[in-house]
């Protein structure tokens, strides 16, 4: 009858190591799962963040768009007009130097 229970000691034990080979590779994937969701929610973080970024680039966008829209739409300012009023007044200015020129290798004066 001993012999019975040295076997069932045996097997006991047998059966306690393959339950806690069983148990350690149970935790070791846990922990890996662990690490796993700790990147993942840094990673939802930063996306989170990035989509942020773009959605105020975006509106950037969109408002730099409007304004360039909204100021080719609109006449000339002053400051054009004078521009183009002092280039008018050189071309004219160079062209009469021309005829100016022209009419002295012509001969009359």
């Amino acid at each position: 009858m001993e012999e019975k229970y040295v076997e069932k000691i045996i097997q006991n034990e047998q059966n306690l190591k393959a339950t806690d080979k069983r148990l350690d590779e149970a935790e070791s994937r846990i922990d890996n799962l662990e690490k796993t969701y700790a990147i993942m929610e840094k990673m939802d973080y930063r996306m989170g963040r990035v989509e942020d970024s773009v959605d105020k680039i975006n509106q950037k966008l969109d408002s730099n768009y409007k304004e360039l829209m909204t100021t080719k739409a609109q006449p000339t300012t002053e400051k054009s007009k004078k521009w183009d009023k002092l280039i008018d007044y050189i071309f004219y200015a160079v062209l009469g130097a021309i005829l100016v020129l022209v009419f002295v290798k012509i001969g009359l004066n």
